[in-house]
């Protein structure tokens, strides 16, 4: 799957690997099913990795992708975190102080990434990946998000995650 791609960019699918080769597709930053296709190269300051893309093979940086993880509902937990259920006058900023509850600051700390706008139906809803944990198994967590608009701003409602493993997935666990 993508991952920390920001809700308007894209992931450059190349023609081989490093930013020089020749762009022959976009990857939009929440696609979960990308082929790996066994080739990996690592150049000076990075890794690609060869991937299929809607019948395209192409090149990709791997600080760009991870295994899609187990799906948990991690609501009790970020209310127990924050006593209580938080509420803010943006969404984003609703946004924020739940993935604060999961970034980490140690050295070389967490990267928070949008990774869709706020949309809104029944609920609001957005989805952040907090990339860079201290475990080598997990790359990150994808955090999908729920509020219902108060008179006030927005309130939580719901937080489900997404491990994103770095090594691959066995059953339900990251590798």
């Amino acid at each position: 799957m993508v991952i920390g791609v920001a809700h308007d960019d894209v992931l450059n699918l190349r023609a081989g690997p490093g930013i020089d080769a020749e762009i022959v597709g976009e990857i939009p930053p929440t696609f979960e099913e990308l082929v790996a296709m066994g080739n990996t190269r690592e150049l000076s300051r990075s890794f690609w990795i060869e991937v299929e893309y809607e019948a395209v093979r192409g090149w990709v940086n791997l600080t760009y992708i991870g295994y899609q993880g187990s799906v948990t509902d991690e609501t009790a937990h970020v209310v127990d975190e924050l006593n209580g259920y938080p509420a803010n006058p943006t969404m984003t900023g609703l946004a924020e102080e739940v993935t604060a509850v999961y970034a980490q600051d140690e050295e070389p700390g967490s990267a928070v990434v949008q990774v869709t706008p706020v949309s809104e139906g029944d609920l609001f809803e957005v989805t952040y990946d907090v990339i860079g944990l201290a475990d080598d198994s997990i790359r990150g967590l994808r955090l999908h998000i729920f509020a219902e608009e108060t008179a006030d701003g927005f309130r939580l409602r719901t937080v489900e995650m997404t491990l994103i493993c770095g090594r691959g997935v066995d059953g339900e666990a990251c590798v």
